[in-house]
């Protein structure tokens, strides 16, 4: 069973083969967020976290932190019960949109490789959320396929 959190959920939670984690605020459309669970489904590779409150989640992360006392236990803060079991090789994939990162202090919080997928403002048709959807998921098989290559190399 994986954390939760009242400041992110796991619309898709890690399994042991992940690679990669999506990740995204919670305020996306409904349409692209069910559009991406659907579309990564079946794909062992990938989880997707979607974050509700990433100002308090972050203040979470960095109050403990800063307390010595508690920063020596793993499941101090949020941030850290809700990626404990996320492998340490695999990447986080911070889906940014509007012109101020929220999410990419994420990586910071397990020493995650991060990478960003910029997608602007959000779209307004399907069609242009479609595309944005697509974007993700390119980053998304991109990041995957060169998890599997590396954990294939002997």
């Amino acid at each position: 069973m994986h954390a939760t959190s009242q400041s992110a959920v796991w619309i898709k939670e890690p399994s042991a083969d992940a690679g990669v984690v999506i990740v995204t605020s919670a305020a996306l459309p409904k349409y692209m967020i069910d559009k991406l669970h659907v579309a990564i489904d079946d794909w062992d590779q990938v989880a997707y976290l979607a974050v509700k409150q990433s100002r308090e989640l972050m203040l979470d992360w960095l109050r403990v932190g800063f307390n010595p006392e508690q920063s020596t236990r793993i499941d101090a803060c949020d941030a850290s019960q809700l990626l404990r079991y996320v492998s340490k090789g695999s990447f986080l994939l911070d889906v940014e949109v509007g012109a101020v990162p929220g999410l990419t202090w994420l990586g910071s919080v397990g020493g995650h490789p991060l990478r960003v997928v910029e997608l602007g403002e959000v779209a307004t048709s399907s069609a242009a959320m479609d595309r944005q959807v697509e974007d993700v998921l390119s980053a998304t098989r991109s990041l995957a396929k060169s998890v599997l290559q590396e954990r294939c190399v002997i």
